[in-house]
């Protein structure tokens, strides 16, 4: 999953139509101020929706690309010279906007937002509503099952377990030229969702004690990981080297690739010299997904501020928020919302069920815990639960280490400000 702690940053040219970054002074004060980070797909939409919304309304909407790795600076500065945005869309909130955020609220409480992926101050008020819900899933080759004469689950009573899965995918291997069993983006958030279904409970605060520690199937389930890239199952390459699991994926020589659903739009376009199904993810103990998104915020201290909050509860209210989801192929972030994906349905729909089955309450905590304790001015997390598997997978260091440096960095991030 994506960094939540963005860093440094310059404004860069628009993707597909929206508009550069210019100075502000330009910008009538009808105009509301937008930034954004993403893919052609999600600049596209938004775009739309603020062609849109001049459309109904009158008001300008200024789309403003920004690189997703430069979003927490630029924002930054233009709040401390009073000059933020009316309307961002972000991974993460720092403390330093903390006193600018402008409360949402009844945008929340009309839209029915999700109030897991909803993040509230110390006082109840909403300071950041989610655009979307991305989750951790698991994607097939179907092409080499069949002609390896495997068969997989068409429905949630076929679900593999593990082992299963493994001792598929291993068959796999033998009967053609796939290169490995499978492979897993190397990010922490893919491992919670593979701890979640072995038991664990990943990286959590015990109350008894104040710190935060792990378990034994958590452990376990590590280990497993680890076995599995030294015995050839997933390509270590991938972890260790940054080789591209994506491409790896798409080159048709990989029989599974866990995932997420941000790649279905990629997928449904780009994928043609086979076949493939988005699938329930195997489970050993637990049936559980791992959930992330992003958020809109808006600030006090922006030209259009009030202008900003009007744009935000017209996007958020069903009709157009639905219209939202479609154009970027969103999982939605409100409730009873119902998205037409046309040729992508059927692997949204193995998604949607996926959150609604297997999404135990702490598969959307990471996510909203990193928001929230940033917001509320802890140091958060650095990134060593990624980097000390990498290390281990390198024999840089112990198992035992890398489980000591996971827990360090939750207690520096989360206990101390």
């Amino acid at each position: 999953m994506k960094n939540k702690i963005l860093k440094a940053g310059l404004c860069v040219g628009l993707l597909m139509g929206l508009t550069a970054c210019g100075n502000s002074d330009s910008a009538s004060s009808e105009t509301v101020r937008l930034f954004v980070s993403g893919d052609a797909s999600e600049g596209g939409a938004y775009s739309e929706m603020a062609k849109r919304y001049e459309e109904e309304t009158g008001v300008k909407v200024e789309v403003t690309d920004v690189p997703y790795a430069d979003m927490e600076t630029k924002i930054t500065k233009a709040v401390q010279s009073d000059d933020a945005p009316d309307v961002a869309r972000v991974s993460g909130i720092l403390p330093d906007w903390g006193d600018y955020l402008v409360d949402l609220t009844d945008i929340a409480n009309n839209g029915k937002t999700l109030d897991s992926m909803t993040i509230k101050d110390d006082d109840g008020k909403v300071r950041a509503l989610p655009t979307d819900i991305t989750a951790v899933g698991m994607f097939i080759n179907t092409d080499l099952f069949d002609q390896a004469g495997v068969s997989y689950p068409q429905d949630e009573g076929d679900i593999w377990t593990w082992d299963e899965f493994l001792e598929a995918v291993d068959t796999i291997q033998e009967k053609t030229d796939a290169k490995y069993g499978f492979v897993m983006d190397p990010s922490d958030h893919r491992l919670r969702a593979f701890t979640y279904q072995f038991g664990g409970q990943d990286f959590v605060l015990n109350e008894a004690t104040g710190t935060y520690e792990t378990d034994d199937a958590t452990k376990d389930a590590l280990q497993k990981f680890i076995d599995l890239n030294n015995d050839g199952t997933i390509p270590k390459t991938v972890w260790t080297s940054g080789e591209d699991a994506s491409s790896m994926f798409k080159s048709g020589m990989i029989p599974a690739y866990m995932s997420g659903s941000w790649q279905i739009k990629d997928f449904t376009t780009n994928i043609k010299d086979f076949n493939w199904q988005a699938i329930y993810m195997p489970y050993e103990t637990t049936r559980a997904t791992n959930m992330g998104g992003n958020f809109m915020v808006g600030f006090e201290n922006s030209k259009n501020s009030e202008g900003g909050q009007k744009f935000m509860e017209w996007l958020y209210t069903p009709e157009n928020y639905t219209e939202l989801c479609e154009l970027a192929g969103y999982l939605p972030a409100e409730e009873g919302i119902n998205v037409d994906y046309g040729d992508a349905q059927a692997a949204y729909d193995i998604y949607n069920q996926e959150i609604e089955a297997a999404a135990q309450p702490i598969s959307s905590k990471q996510t909203a815990d990193q928001v929230a304790m940033t917001m509320a001015g802890y140091v958060g997390l650095t990134g060593a639960y990624k980097d000390s598997m990498v290390q281990a997978l390198n024999d840089e260091i112990t198992f035992d280490q890398m489980i000591e440096n996971i827990e360090k960095d939750y207690n520096d991030g989360y206990t101390k400000k």
